[in-house]
């Protein structure tokens, strides 16, 4: 079986790499697993199963345009503040089986009406790109969205003498730059009731970066990630970021432990379970990173 992992992207937009931490994943492992795949931009493949991410973009002219069988890969959060879980983008869903990531998403779908698969995110070995023996000049790093909630959390923080990076945009290469340099990468909610964001946080785990994250009554932690993070309450973050920043010992410890409990759980083995394969990982050239994370294959066509 080939797999063509399908990023929506308009056409009048800047070429996002904002799915790539799932999609290279993803790609690997089904190499590792013997399966032949490739990515492609906005154009489907009729002669392959397709996975689509970023549907939630144009869910009414992605939906059009996929072949039958096709799965969207689902990586919003399903809650009712979340302006992307629209009315169309939830018709949308309804038209094909849907893998997520949460289980509490996929309760959600499936109340809706969505025939949803949980496949939780894991690790491949590819992931691990960071190098380990850079300075690291800055004391915490937070990258995602700035939201109003996000931005009063880092005012505080800066206030409690906590000196956080925040770029203004952090992809690719660049990402992988600040990381390297960064002592603790913080997680800060969009919203109260959000999931744990391990759509971003995967990567982070993998490269072995310490994680401050914050955690709130209604936060939905996988159980292997548990001893992954320091947790602390919204209020609570400048005093637990300061106090970890002055622990280096706990630091190493606390990446130390992000890793071993994010490699845990293999991505190969997620996929051999949910495709119904044999769990026979293939190793060799294939399987190997590119020269750097982020590559493309495949067409690109007008969207």
């Amino acid at each position: 079986m080939h797999f063509s992992l399908l990023k929506i992207n308009p056409p009048d937009a800047n070429p996002s790499h904002g799915f790539d931490d799932v999609i290279l994943p993803l790609l690997y492992a089904l190499r590792r697993l013997g399966y032949k795949a490739g990515i492609r931009f906005n154009a489907p493949d009729p002669a392959s199963r397709n996975v689509v991410f970023g549907s939630c973009i144009a869910p009414r002219r992605t939906g059009r345009m996929l072949p039958k069988g096709s799965i969207v890969f689902n990586l919003e959060q399903i809650v009712p503040d979340n302006p992307w879980c629209n009315r169309d983008y939830m018709a949308h869903l309804r038209d094909f089986t849907v893998w997520d990531y949460s289980l509490a998403n996929v309760a959600a779908l499936r109340a809706a009406g969505v025939e949803a698969v949980h496949v939780p995110l894991g690790y491949v070995p590819e992931m691990t790109r960071l190098r380990t023996d850079c300075p690291r000049p800055v004391d915490a790093l937070f990258y995602g969205r700035l939201t109003d909630r996000r931005h009063v959390a880092v005012r505080r923080l800066l206030a409690a003498g906590v000196k956080v990076l925040v770029p203004e945009e952090a992809f690719g290469d660049a990402r992988d730059a600040l990381l390297a340099q960064s002592r603790l990468v913080l997680n800060i909610h969009n919203v109260p009731s959000a999931r744990l964001e391990v759509v971003r946080l995967g990567y982070v785990f993998a490269n072995r970066r310490p994680v401050l994250s914050e955690r709130g009554p209604g936060t939905e932690v996988p159980e292997h990630l548990e001893e992954a993070c320091v947790w602390a309450d919204y209020e609570d973050l400048p005093e637990a970021a300061a106090r970890l920043l002055g622990d280096g010992a706990r630091l190493e410890a606390l990446a130390a432990a992000g890793f071993d409990a994010f490699a845990s759980r293999p991505l190969t083995r997620t996929l051999a379970g949910v495709l119904g394969a044999r769990c026979h990982v293939v190793d060799g050239g294939a399987c190997r990173p590119p020269a750097t994370w982020h590559i493309t294959e495949g067409n690109a066509a007008d969207f």
